[in-house]
């Protein structure tokens, strides 16, 4: 089964709309949602729109950005520009954009698969970004491979198949386009792997262009995938939105 990987949209409607055009062309079988509709964009209502209307099977998740837009967490644990950013969000999102978002969950456990916004442990808060943190998080997953967002990095995690289970062995590395990366089925079951597909609508990774993934679970296989998408227009409507100027620089830059 052929899955699109996608997370933190961040009301980015252009970069929204060439992913899952793409994911449409690739004649993709379901969707896996990292997390983060909302927050530091101009379409948030649109995006939450789009991807609540999508045909084929989605596996979501919410972000911590969903949730500050819900009212859920308090977003003055954001820093300035993402408080802003997200307040301004909760005024723009529809009742039915807020039921379906509210639906929800940080983490969410399937069968073949696990999927969290962040970290398992603290799926709606916690980035998982070095080896310590996700050792400290193995104990907590019960089905491999694992998929998170929340970063706006396109990454990985593995455990090396031959290794100590008490001292595990931990590969960590980004994943360059069209880089394919393989979870490893043994006869005990998957080895520890955690997949990051990076941002739809606002990379951090120094690429300016929207990050999403494919996943073959028949193959086990992860390849990223980046896409073009009209970056002036959306820094236009957020300046037009009146949301600070540095969430439209900041596009063009990867960061």
């Amino acid at each position: 089964m052929l899955y699109g990987v996608f997370s933190d949209v961040h009301g980015n409607l252009e970069a929204l709309t060439e992913v899952l055009s793409f994911f449409e062309k690739t004649r993709v079988d379901a969707y896996i949602f990292c997390g983060d509709l909302v927050g530091y964009g101009p379409d948030p209502d649109a995006c939450v729109a789009l991807v609540r209307g999508l045909r084929k099977s989605l596996i979501p998740v919410c972000g911590n950005h969903d949730q500050a837009a819900l009212g859920i967490i308090d977003p003055n644990w954001f820093n300035p520009y993402a408080r802003c950013a997200v307040m301004w969000s909760r005024k723009m999102l529809s009742e039915e954009s807020r039921t379906f978002l509210s639906r929800l969950h940080p983490r969410l456990d399937a069968k073949l698969f696990t999927v969290a916004h962040g970290t398992p442990r603290r799926p709606a808060e916690e980035y998982m970004l070095t080896v310590v943190q996700f050792k400290e998080n193995l104990s907590k997953v019960g089905v491999w491979p694992l998929f998170v967002g929340h970063s706006h990095m396109p990454l990985y995690f593995r455990v090396r198949a031959e290794h100590d289970p008490k001292v595990p062995d931990v590969e960590v590395d980004t994943i360059e386009e069209a880089r394919e990366v393989a979870a490893e089925r043994k006869p005990y079951g998957v080895v520890p792997i955690v997949f990051n597909p990076g941002s739809v609508g606002q990379p951090r990774d120094q690429d300016w262009r929207a990050s999403c993934a494919l996943y073959d679970s028949d193959l086990m296989t992860f390849r990223v995938v980046r896409l073009e998408y009209d970056i002036q227009v959306v820094q236009q409507k957020i300046r037009d939105a009146g949301l600070p100027e540095f969430l439209a620089l900041r596009l063009a830059f990867g960061q």
